[in-house]
């Protein structure tokens, strides 16, 4: 169901949640980056409880107004993000914010698609409210759980609905990269604009670099991913911009594979203030188009300005429970391995100015 849809059934319903459907799209908007959207558009919480409290009040006298359930959980999304947090100190350890409850939101919106099971825009909230996830301490320190499996299932669901949306595209093809699920995420996206999506653009860089035999990729997108080269203020789903492999060969190894691919590579060895020796290099397509390895380490100058940045960046380091002293989330096939090599291919795309 299209925004503007939506804004004339509510208009039809109830004016005053009319208001606060077109300050919530604004919102959406701008909280995604969106071409044309307002930079800075920010909604307080006074006024977040005010739009709250007039959904609910209609829903009392119409509990089974599915755009109007719609409606409370995207506000809900907005009052969440103010407690979704935890407060730490040495001596009481870490607090979780008590005012945190998204039980009516996604109640809202489980009863909005018991009422329309077919509606993409509910499913399309339901999976985003799910992604938000719900704030935990574990081992002592604030994490965030999100039930992925229905994050996706319900993302593939507003998409499969109403395929000409963009951003259930988007999200669904982010969703399943940050996963580690790349030929999907590609499938989704590869159609839209007639493939000249950035976020397909930006797939399409990186399977352009092979992956090291053996490699895997980093779980639930927690991979620290630089964004390096992309503008100030890309869409927010579309911000990909590199994706994180763990494997077990030695620098000297990863180097080894790509010289396979490009006679000439090298990675630029460089040692951390702990002691950590990592290397980086830059491909840059050629007057054909294709990717040639950097000759010399000239590169890294340019990558103090972004709007320069037009190639592929490779860096490989050591990581794993030796050098890190806080819980890190590391890929299943690493579990006891105390070091192994981190890879990270970083794409200098850039989205469009706003």
């Amino acid at each position: 169901m299209s925004v503007l849809l939506v804004s004339l059934l509510l208009q039809a319903q109830a004016p005053s949640l009319a208001g606060i459907e077109r300050d919530l799209a604004r919102a959406e908007k701008s909280e995604l980056r969106e071409p044309g959207s307002e930079r800075f558009f920010f909604l307080d919480q006074d006024r977040l409880g005010q739009f709250r409290g007039q959904v609910e009040a209609y829903l009392r006298a119409k509990p089974d107004d599915p755009t109007a359930l719609v409606l409370l959980g995207r506000v809900g999304r907005f009052v969440l993000r103010q407690s979704r947090s935890a407060a730490c100190s040495p001596e009481h350890g870490c607090l979780l914010d008590s005012t945190f409850d998204d039980g009516p939101f996604q109640a809202a919106l489980d009863r909005a698609l018991i009422l329309r099971a077919d509606d993409p825009e509910a499913h399309f909230w339901k999976a985003r409210l799910l992604d938000d996830g719900r704030p935990v301490l574990r081992n002592g320190e604030f994490a965030v759980d999100v039930d992925t499996e229905q994050v996706v299932a319900h993302a593939q669901r507003a998409s499969t609905l109403d395929p000409t949306k963009r951003r259930y595209r988007e999200f669904l093809a982010v969703t399943l990269s940050d996963l580690g699920r790349y030929a999907d995420a590609r499938a989704v996206i590869r159609n839209v604009d007639g493939g000249k999506h950035l976020l397909n653009l930006v797939f399409q860089d990186l399977d352009a670099v092979p992956v090291p035999e053996g490699a895997v990729p980093w779980p639930d997108g927690s991979a620290p991913l630089a964004a390096v080269g992309m503008d100030e203020w890309p869409p927010q789903f579309a911000r990909q911009a590199g994706r994180s492999y763990a494997s077990l060969m030695s620098l000297d190894e990863v180097e080894a594979f790509y010289r396979r691919r490009w006679p000439k590579f090298r990675f630029f060895r460089s040692e951390s203030d702990s002691g950590r020796i990592g290397g980086i290099t830059y491909l840059r397509p050629d007057r054909s188009g294709k990717l040639q390895p950097a000759p010399d380490s000239s590169f890294m100058a340019m990558l103090d300005s972004a709007r320069s940045y037009d190639g592929i960046l490779i860096g490989a380091g050591p990581s794993g429970p030796r050098f890190e002293s806080r819980n890190e989330h590391y890929p299943p096939a690493m579990a006891g391995k105390p070091e192994f090599l981190e890879i990270i291919i970083v794409t200098g795309r850039r989205g469009p100015r706003h």
